[in-house]
């Protein structure tokens, strides 16, 4: 192992392929809550089949403030940030709990709100570990569904916010619809059919009709999209690997997909652990 590289742990960066059957491009990237201060980021689809080492140094860091913690509340703030940023706020992960019109709990940040969720948002259906729904910016297609490891999606619906599409998410996933990843399923391998994510598709706009949805999108902006992810090997077995019970991590890089580094050792969720000051080794 001769290159080596200290930062703070953050979500990798996805890229997605000029074609379908390349692989999307991950980069490894310092989540130090100081911009110019962050380390350089690192190519990752280079490095498979190479021997890595990720060392976890005992350091945490709030990604917002920087402030030393002994742990992280949601993705990698510090308490204070976890009850007073927006962005870390319950209804980033529960869209159908948006208070912003509640009078005794009103938005912590008012141009957060204006500029992340009073904005058009998506409804999708994706393949990952199985068929499920979800919401995105039209800014995060698409990588969102890239952190989620989906192998393809087909947007269904475009509604005027993330509050308004959330409760409809929330309504199909009462009536039945999945809305959720297995990631150790998803890990498995990628699904080669992806006929089924069709399918359901077409089942989700038949209730979306019979509720009079409005915003539906024309066939012509149904678009199916399709991704490959960079694995040379799949994992037989799930090994979840976890940085406190194991501090320094080694193994062959056998591929990457969504936020997971699939090892020949086991795999590991780099987003799990935003703000873990790391040394990463080839």
């Amino acid at each position: 192992m001769d290159t080596e590289w200290t930062g703070t742990l953050d979500k990798m960066r996805i890229q997605a392929a000029a074609a379908p059957d390349e692989p999307v491009q991950y980069t490894l990237v310092d989540g130090w809550y100081d911009a110019p201060a962050r380390a350089p980021e690192v190519p990752l689809n280079n490095l498979l089949g190479q021997r890595l080492q990720l060392r976890f140094t005992g350091q945490i860091n709030c990604v917002a403030c920087g402030r030393a913690i002994p742990r992280t509340y949601g993705q990698g703030f510090c308490f204070p940030c976890s009850q007073s940023l927006a962005e870390a706020d319950i209804c980033m992960v529960r869209p159908e709990r948006c208070h912003y019109f509640d009078s005794d709990n009103p938005c912590r940040q008012e141009e957060f709100a204006r500029e992340q969720c009073f904005q058009p948002h998506f409804l999708y259906c994706a393949l990952t570990s199985g068929i499920k729904i979800g919401i995105t910016r039209q800014r995060h297609i698409p990588t969102r569904w890239l952190d989620q490891g989906a192998v393809a999606a087909i947007p269904l619906a475009l509604l005027p916010s993330r509050r308004e599409v959330g409760l409809l998410e929330r309504r199909l996933a009462a009536a039945g619809f999945a809305d959720k990843t297995h990631w150790a399923h998803m890990l498995q391998a990628d699904p080669i059919d992806h006929s089924g994510v069709v399918a359901a598709a077409e089942q989700v706009l038949q209730q979306l009709r019979a509720w009079d949805v409005s915003g539906i999108l024309t066939a012509e902006q149904r678009g199916l999209y399709r991704f490959r992810y960079p694995v040379r090997i799949w994992p037989s077995r799930i090994v979840s690997l976890d940085l406190h019970r194991q501090p320094a991590i080694e193994g062959v890089l056998n591929g990457i997909k969504g936020q997971y580094l699939l090892l020949d050792s086991g795999v590991i969720n780099l987003r799990k652990y935003c703000g873990y000051r790391v040394v990463f080794r080839v």
